[in-house]
């Protein structure tokens, strides 16, 4: 008997896998719209559940409740490779390589954060939200705002690199870019002033070409 035991192997399932990835961004979609409607602290797992059409429990084991719904969610929202769109950025990113001009590389840089804060930073505002009264919520805010100055200081490091002004460290650039190009700044003048996000691209672009290039 021990023996059978020691022997045994783990079966895996391709098809369970798939449904379980599919029951996945069921649930995590189900989560953002209600989290986008009624906020994280009038969303509860049992809503999502309902609108999922799972059981809560299935999104306890899955997501570890409410607060892995929020982290999913927004994890989704800033890299989904199911995605169309997000797939035509990465090839977007790789064009702007080729570009011979740094200003030209900067605006279509710019281009592509526009296209990312408008998937994110409707996830994002619930996340400020979040973050008021929960202490998970404020330390991912915290992680987040760090990563995004990991992200775009190699961004700016590889597209922009030695154009750079002189005087201007990868760092106080990447913070420069990160401030204009943040979900807050991106939601009070899109969502709470009502400019369009061509209006706001061509307002950081002006900015940012004389702050970083000069």
């Amino acid at each position: 008997m021990a023996g059978d035991v020691k022997g045994r192997r783990r079966y895996h399932s391709p098809l369970r896998a798939e449904q379980a990835g599919t029951t996945r961004r069921r649930v995590l979609a189900a989560a953002r719209e209600l989290f986008l409607a009624r906020g994280y602290a009038g969303t509860t797992v049992a809503a999502v559940a309902q609108a999922a059409g799972v059981s809560p429990d299935t999104i306890y084991v899955a997501l570890g409740g409410k607060q892995g719904l929020l982290e999913g969610v927004l994890s989704l929202a800033r890299f989904d490779p199911e995605d169309p769109a997000q797939r035509d950025q990465a090839h977007r990113r790789d064009e702007i390589g080729a570009l011979a001009d740094p200003h030209q590389r900067l605006r279509r840089l710019i281009g592509l954060s526009c296209q990312t804060l408008a998937r994110i930073s409707p996830v994002h505002a619930v996340l400020r939200g979040a973050a008021d009264g929960h202490p998970f919520a404020a330390e991912l805010y915290a992680r987040m705002l760090e990563l995004r100055l990991q992200l775009q200081a190699g961004n700016l490091q590889t597209y922009l690199g030695s154009s750079l002004q002189p005087g201007l460290t990868l760092e106080q650039a990447a913070e420069h870019y990160s401030a204009l190009l943040s979900p807050e700044l991106y939601h009070l003048l899109t969502v709470e002033r009502g400019w369009t996000t061509r209006r706001y691209a061509s307002w950081v672009t002006a900015l940012l070409d004389r702050d970083l290039l000069g």
